[in-house]
C-alpha cells in the first residue's frame, strides 16, 4: 500500500522523542503504582493469616481452660466415691466445690453418667437443653479426652456444642465408676464470642457452622458474606470489600464432617491510601514530564535539522547537475558520511548512464523503446532480427509501432497498452513480428516502463524465438502423436478420452473404448523381418482410420496394440456392428513387398461408459482385461466387458501374493506321478508336479497358480525350487533301493527366457549330484512362439549340451510341431491327453496315436502317452508300440513318502519298502 502521508523530519523528531520520553515516565509511574499496590495487597493478607492464627489460639486456650476444670472434677476423691456408693446428693456437692474458684472460662454443660443410668447428676446451666446439645447416644460415642464439636441441626435455632469426656476409674481395680462430661454451648455462649473480640481487638466477630450463623456479636452476624470468602470450610480465606476486610477462620470440625468457623470483620484503609496518593502525583507528574520532555526534543531537534538542511541542499543542487562540493563537516557524523556518499552515487550514476548506452547499441538482444504509439529508438540487433539495414535506425524511429507486429497481434497489443496504465500488463510474453518482407517471425519481449529524455516510455528488449517454437512444435507432436502411423499416441488417447467422459456426462451419451491386439503379429517380424511389421502396423492404422471415419479417435498404444474411442453409439448393436467391421479390416490380407501376402486376425475388448464407470484409467484397463479375455477364449473375436473380469483379476492378485510368500518360506509341495513301461510292468520314471495349500486361499490349482507365476515372474524361483527338490527326491529313491530310471520336471517359456537359466541348471546338477542324463524337461510348442525369445533353438541345445534329456509336452495340440521335430534336440514325445481321451471308441484318434509313434519310432525319438484312465486305453496303447504311459489308470500323482511305497511295490522291491517308508 502506497502512503500518501508525508512529515517534515523536524517535527518527528520532535513528537517521536517527546512520546518516548513521556510514555517512559507514565510506564515508570505505573510500575511504581502497581509495586505499591501489591506490597498493599502482601500486607492485607499477611494482617489476614495473623488474625487466623491469633483467633485459633485463643479458642484452644478457651478448651484448655474448660478442660482443666474438668479434670480437677474428675481427679476429685469425692466423686469417685459417690459414684461408687451411687450418693447423687454428695456427687453434687463435690461437683459444687470443684466449681467454685472457676472465675475465667465457664462450664455451660457439666454431667456425670453412671454405668446403666445416663444424666445420673446434671449440673448443668439451667437453660440447657441436653436432649438438643448433647444426647445420650452422642456422649456414649464419645472418645475419652478428646474435645468433639457437636451440632444439633433439626433444632431451631442450631444449637453447636463443644464437648470433652472425661472417665472416673477406680484406682484400686481400674474399673470405669462413671463419666464426667463438659463443655461449652458456641451457640448461647457469650464468653467464648468476647474473648475472641478481645483478643483481636476487634467489634464485629460471628461463628458459623456450615454456612449458618451460630453466634457473635455486631452487625456481622446480619450480614451476607461473599462468596468467595465462605468457598471452602477448610482453609482461611480472605476479602477485601471497601475499606473492610473479612478474614474466615476454621476452628473445629464436628462429627459429622462440618466446620466451625469464625469470620471476623475490621477496618482497612492501607490500599485506598495508596491509591489516592498515587492519584494526587500523577497530574503534576505528567506535566513535569511533559515539560522536560518537550525542552529535550527541541535540542534534539535543533542539532539534527541544521545537519539535513545542508544536506538536502546539496542532494538538490547534484540533481539538477550543478557542480559543487561536498558541505563542510557538521556536528552528525552520519549526515557527513551520506554527504559523501552521495557524491559517490551521483558520478556512478552518469558512468553507468554512458555505459548502458554503449551495451544496448552493441547488445545482441533486440532492443525497442517506444511512447505514444510511435518507436523512439531501436539498436542494430533488432534492425537485423527484422531484416532491416543494421547502420539506418531512421528506417523504423519514428514509425508506428504497431508496423513491426502481425495484424492478428494488434487487438492483443492495444489491449496490454490499456493494462499497462494500471499496471496490470503482462511483464513478458510471446508475440508473432513481421519482417521487412512481411513474413512472420516469433518473437519474445520483455516490457518494462521506463523515461526516455524526461518522458515516459516502454523499454521492451527482444528475441528472436522462431526456431524454439518449431521445435516446440515438433516435440508437441511428437509426444501425442506416433512416430510411425500418425495416429495419438497413448497420451493423447487420453486427454481425448477424458475430455469426452466429461462431454457425455454433461450431455448424458455414451461412450464406447475398444482396444485392439493383433494375433499372432510376432511371426511377421520372426519371418518377414521389423519393416514387414511396421507396414502391417501403418496399414492396420490405415484401415481402422477409414474403416471409423475422421470423427472417432483411433490411437497407437504400441507394439501392435491399438485403442479407439467411439463416441456417442446408438446401441450396443452398433456397437458390435463398429467390432465385427474392425475385425473384419484386419482380416483382409496384407501384401507385403516382395509380393508376400499375410493374413492376421485381432482381439477387441469393449468397456462402455459411464456404464463401466467414468474414470480414465480404470476404462482403459477394462478394455485391456476384455481384450485380453477375447484373446484367451477364442482370439479373432470381441468381448465387452464384464464384473466377472475384475474379480478374475483381484483372484489373480490375492494369489500372486500369497504365491510370492509362499515361494520365500517354501510353502509349497511336490507330487510325483509315475511313469510306467506297461509290457513290463515297472515304473522306469515319474513327473513332479507343484502343490499348493495356502492357509488362507485354500487348495489352489496348478492351472490357476502356474498361470500366475508365468505372469509375475514368480515362475523363474518357483521353477529353481521344484528342480532342486526333484533332482534330491530323485537321489533319495536311489538312496532308499529304489530303482528309477529318470524323473522330469516342466519349465516354462518364461525360465528358458531368462538369460541364467541354463548356468542355474547347471549350478542345481552340481549341487545335488543329479546325472544330467537322468533328468528330463519338458517343454510345450510354446517355447517356440515367445515374443521374447529371440532364438528358442539355442537354449535348448544349450541344455541338451548338459546331457539333460529334452521332452515335447502336449504334442498335436500346437500349430507347427511337426516342422520343429527335425530343428530341436528333442527325446521324447509326450501324446496330449486330448488324443487319449475316450481312444477305445474313437477310430481317428487311434489312427493319429499309432501314426505319432510310428513317425518317432523312425526319427529315434521315445514317446509317452499321457492321460490313460482305463486299462482297456493302456491295452491299445501298448498294441501301437508306445510302452511307456501315464495317467490315472496307473496311478494319480501322489506325495513323495506315498511314491517310495508305490515304486517298491510296483518294482518287487519289498524288501526295501521299509526303509523307503
Amino acid at each position: 500500500m502506497r502512503l500518501n502521508f508525508s512529515i517534515p523530519f523536524s517535527r518527528l523528531i520532535l513528537v517521536l522523542f517527546t512520546l518516548g520520553l513521556v510514555g517512559t515516565a507514565v510506564a515508570l509511574f505505573w510500575i511504581t503504582y502497581l509495586g505499591s499496590v501489591s506490597i498493599a495487597e502482601h500486607e492485607i493478607a499477611r494482617t489476614a493469616r495473623s488474625k487466623a492464627t491469633l483467633a485459633r489460639l485463643v479458642f484452644m486456650q478457651h478448651l484448655d481452660q474448660l478442660e482443666v476444670q474438668i479434670r480437677e472434677v474428675a481427679a476429685d476423691p469425692a466423686i469417685r466415691t459417690a459414684l461408687a456408693d451411687n450418693d447423687k446428693a454428695a456427687a453434687r456437692k463435690a461437683i459444687e466445690r470443684a466449681t467454685q474458684g472457676m472465675t475465667s472460662a465457664t462450664l455451660d454443660i457439666l454431667l456425670i453418667d453412671r454405668p446403666g443410668e445416663d444424666g445420673w447428676v446434671n449440673t448443668s446451666l439451667g437453660l440447657i437443653d441436653l436432649s438438643h446439645q448433647l444426647p445420650p447416644d452422642v456422649r456414649a460415642a464419645m472418645p475419652p479426652d478428646i474435645w468433639i464439636t457437636y451440632s444439633e441441626h433439626d433444632s431451631e435455632p442450631l444449637m453447636v456444642t463443644t464437648a470433652l469426656a472425661i472417665l472416673v476409674l477406680d484406682p484400686e481395680t481400674g474399673q470405669v465408676l462413671g463419666r464426667i462430661f463438659g463443655g461449652t454451648t458456641v451457640t448461647d455462649s457469650f464468653t467464648l464470642p468476647g474473648e475472641l473480640a478481645k483478643a483481636l481487638q476487634l467489634d464485629e466477630l460471628a461463628f458459623y457452622h456450615h454456612g449458618h450463623v451460630v453466634a457473635g456479636m455486631g452487625d456481622l452476624t446480619r450480614e451476607v458474606l461473599p462468596e468467595t470468602l465462605m468457598a471452602s470450610d477448610e482453609d482461611v480465606a480472605y476479602h477485601l470489600k471497601g475499606d473492610s476486610l473479612y478474614v474466615h477462620i476454621p476452628l473445629m470440625m464436628d462429627v459429622d464432617g462440618h466446620h466451625l468457623s469464625a469470620v471476623t470483620k475490621q477496618p482497612v484503609d492501607t490500599l485506598q491510601k495508596v491509591e489516592d496518593t498515587y492519584s494526587r502525583l500523577f497530574t503534576p507528574f505528567l506535566i513535569y514530564t511533559g515539560i522536560l520532555a518537550i525542552g529535550a526534543a527541541l535540542i534534539v531537534n535543533r542539532i539534527t535539522t541544521t545537519g539535513l538542511a545542508r544536506l538536502l541542499t546539496y542532494a538538490m543542487s547534484l540533481r539538477q547537475d550543478r557542480v559543487v562540493n561536498v558541505p563542510a563537516p557538521g556536528f552528525i557524523v552520519e549526515f557527513n558520511q551520506l554527504a559523501t556518499m552521495f557524491q559517490a552515487a551521483f558520478e556512478s550514476i552518469r558512468n553507468r548512464e554512458a555505459q548502458f548506452k554503449e551495451m544496448i547499441d552493441g547488445s545482441l538482444h533486440g532492443v525497442l523503446v517506444h511512447a505514444d504509439n510511435r518507436i523512439l529508438y531501436v539498436n542494430e540487433a533488432l534492425l537485423k532480427i527484422l531484416g532491416y539495414d543494421p547502420g539506418a535506425p531512421e528506417q523504423l524511429v519514428g514509425a508506428p509501432v504497431l508496423e513491426i507486429y502481425a495484424s492478428d497481434e494488434h487487438s492483443r497489443l492495444r489491449s496490454y497498452y490499456d493494462m499497462g496504465k494500471n499496471g496490470g500488463a503482462p511483464r513478458a510474453y510471446e508475440i508473432k513480428g513481421l519482417t521487412r518482407t512481411s513474413e512472420p517471425i516469433w518473437l519474445e519481449q520483455h516490457v518494462r516502463v521506463t523515461e526516455w529524455r524526461g518522458v515516459p516510455a516502454y523499454y521492451a528488449t527482444i528475441t528472436d524465438i522462431s526456431e524454439r517454437k518449431r521445435q516446440e512444435e515438433l516435440a508437441t507432436k511428437n509426444a501425442n502423436f506416433d512416430i510411425l502411423t500418425g495416429l495419438p499416441n497413448r497420451r493423447l488417447l487420453m486427454d481425448r478420452l477424458t475430455q469426452t467422459i466429461q462431454r457425455n456426462n454433461h450431455i448424458g451419451e455414451m461412450t464406447a473404448l475398444m482396444v485392439l491386439d493383433l494375433d499372432r503379429f510376432k511371426t511377421v517380424n520372426e519371418t518377414y523381418g521389423p519393416k514387414a511389421g511396421d507396414q502391417v502396423i501403418e496399414t492396420m492404422a490405415a484401415r481402422l482410420t477409414q474403416v471409423l471415419g475422421p470423427e472417432q479417435t483411433v490411437a497407437r498404444m504400441g507394439g501392435d496394440e491399438f485403442a479407439i474411442i467411439l463416441s456417442n453409439p446408438e446401441d450396443r448393436w452398433q456397437i458390435e456392428q463398429v467390432a465385427r467391421d474392425i475385425l473384419s479390416e484386419v482380416e483382409r490380407p496384407v501384401e507385403l513387398e516382395g509380393n508376400a501376402r499375410i493374413v492376421l486376425a485381432g482381439s477387441l475388448g469393449i468397456t462402455l461408459s459411464p456404464n463401466d464407470g467414468d474414470d480414465d484409467e480404470a476404462l482403459l484397463l477394462q478394455a485391456n482385461t476384455s481384450m485380453y479375455q477375447a484373446k484367451a477364449e477364442s482370439g479373432s473375436s470381441y468381448r465387452f466387458y464384464a464384473t466377472r473380469m475384475n474379480e478374475q483379476t483381484a483372484r489373480s492378485g490375492q494369489i500372486e501374493a500369497a504365491l510370492r510368500e509362499a515361494v520365500e518360506r517354501g510353502g509349497l509341495h511336490l507330487n510325483f506321478q509315475p511313469i510306467i513301461d506297461y509290457p513290463q510292468g515297472r515304473i522306469v520314471s515319474c513327473e513332479a508336479l507343484a502343490r499348493w495349500i495356502d492357509p488362507k486361499l485354500g487348495s489352489v490349482p496348478p492351472c490357476e497358480f502356474i498361470k500366475v507365476a508365468e505372469e509375475s515372474g514368480l515362475i523363474v524361483p518357483l521353477g529353481e525350487w521344484v528342480l532342486r527338490e526333484a533332482c534330491r527326491f530323485y537321489l533319495s529313491c536311489n538312496r532308499n533301493g529304489l530303482q528309477l530310471d529318470s524323473l522330469s520336471v516342466n519349465i516354462s517359456p518364461r525360465q528358458c527366457r531368462d538369460a541364467g537359466f541354463v548356468g542355474r541348471l547347471e549350478e542345481i546338477l552340481t549341487e545335488t549330484g543329479m546325472e544330467p542324463a537322468r533328468l528330463h524337461l519338458e517343454i510345450t510348442e510354446s517355447v517356440m512362439f515367445d515374443d521374447q525369445r529371440a532364438d528358442p533353438i539355442k537354449i535348448l541345445e544349450a541344455i541338451s549340451a548338459l546331457g539333460v534329456k529334452i521332452s515335447l509336452d502336449d504334442f498335436g495340440t500346437g500349430y507347427s510341431s511337426l516342422s520343429y521335430l527335425k530343428r530341436l534336440p528333442i527325446d521324447t514325445l509326450k501324446i496330449d491327453r486330448s488324443f487319449i481321451m475316450e481312444l477305445e471308441r474313437d477310430a481317428d484318434g487311434q489312427a493319429l496315436v499309432e501314426a505319432i509313434v510310428s513317425m518317432a519310432r523312425s526319427l529315434e525319438i521315445s514317446v509317452i502317452c499321457e492321460g490313460a484312465e482305463t486299462a482297456e486305453q493302456c491295452d491299445l496303447i501298448s498294441s501301437f508300440g508306445c510302452a511307456l504311459i501315464q495317467g490315472y489308470s496307473i496311478a494319480r500323482p501322489m506325495a513323495g513318502v506315498d511314491f517310495h511305497r508305490y515304486l517298491a511295490r510296483m518294482n518287487g522291491l519289498k524288501h526295501v519298502m521299509g526303509r523307503a517308508g
